[in-house]
């Protein structure tokens, strides 16, 4: 005040002390610098940059996933030379140590809401915060990322199960609700993870749909590849006799299991004693044992069922003289 106050009183002095007659317009200068129209060198520059702000903030993606980083947009920017101050909150309380535009995703889980207050800034000059409308993180459905039948081949009597990879980013824990489906057809109450054996037949195509839940929502429904129940190869499941007396009758009845229930055909692998016959239908044995004939004899038996499957069963016969 006291030096605009001398800057006043000096330019009046000029007025007063103008010679009569003088230049005009340096007359004018002088008046002009009086009633400040003209600055003075005591003048400081007035600044114009504006007040640092910003209308609005806003997080993205709206619905975020545990997986995603959290980032912000802002609106109605005063200027291009701001900075901004970034606080994180979670659940209404600061998150400690992120001050940055993005938030990384380990900081949140499901269900916790999100905001971030920005604060502007020009220099030392520090502007209004402005809040930005929270977000809530949003479920995560599980997801079936393989799922595969055993075993394999699987066979008639052979119970199936299911291998299954899933992952769901919450870490919550995953259930499945299962539908086997046999030739393009549900299997009507066939609804667990194993599929018990004797369900189908050779040739049948067998699947099943898998939906992932944990217990929210559900996950999108996997189909696994289709499996063909292959043919089951027969078994024998009798066993002979080893031992016989000169002289005697030998008989031998072949039991064999085929879960498909195929006719089966009988044969000898290898040759036998002569005289020693096999019932091809049946599987029956029978030789009578000539005198002389003492020793030890290989049998080899084999049992087809017309479709590929095959069985067979190997033994020793000992034939001795009769003792006394």
């Amino acid at each position: 005040m006291v030096n605009g106050t001398l800057t006043w009183g000096y330019n009046l002095f000029l007025v007063r002390h103008m010679k009569y007659g003088q230049n005009f317009l340096a007359g004018m200068v002088v008046i002009f610098l009086a009633v400040g129209l003209i600055p003075s060198c005591n003048d400081k520059p007035r600044s114009s940059s504006p007040f640092p702000s910003v209308l609005s903030v806003k997080i993205t993606p709206e619905a975020p996933r545990t997986t995603h980083e959290l980032g912000v947009i802002m609106e109605g920017r005063e200027g291009s030379d701001l900075t901004f101050k970034y606080t994180w909150k979670r659940n209404g309380e600061e998150i400690f140590g992120e001050t940055f535009k993005t938030l990384r995703p380990l900081n949140f889980s499901k269900h916790d809401s999100i905001s971030v207050v920005v604060t502007p800034l020009r220099g030392e000059v520090v502007g209004n915060p402005v809040e930005s409308p929270p977000v809530v993180v949003i479920n995560t459905e599980p997801v079936v990322s393989s799922a595969i039948i055993q075993p394999q081949p699987p066979y008639t009597d052979s119970q199936l199960e299911l291998k299954i990879e899933a992952s769901d980013d919450d870490d919550d824990y995953i259930v499945y609700s299962y539908q086997w489906i046999k030739n393009e057809q549900e299997m009507a109450d066939e609804t667990s993870y194993v599929l018990p054996g004797s369900s189908s037949e050779r040739g049948d195509s067998v699947k099943c749909r898998i939906i992932p839940s944990d217990r929210e929502i559900e996950g999108k429904e996997f189909v696994t590849e289709p499996v063909i129940i292959a043919n089951s190869p027969p078994s024998i499941t009798s066993q002979p006799p080893t031992e016989i007396v000169l002289d005697d009758f030998f008989t031998y009845q072949v039991v064999v299991d085929d879960p498909d229930q195929d006719v089966l055909s009988f044969s000898f692998s290898s040759s036998v004693p002569e005289g020693m016959t096999i019932d091809p239908e049946t599987g029956s044995i029978k030789w009578k044992t000539p005198k002389g004939l003492a020793g030890i004899y290989p049998i080899g038996i084999i049992a087809t069922d017309g479709h590929g499957g095959r069985c067979s069963q190997s033994f020793n016969l000992s034939v001795s003289e009769l003792k006394d």
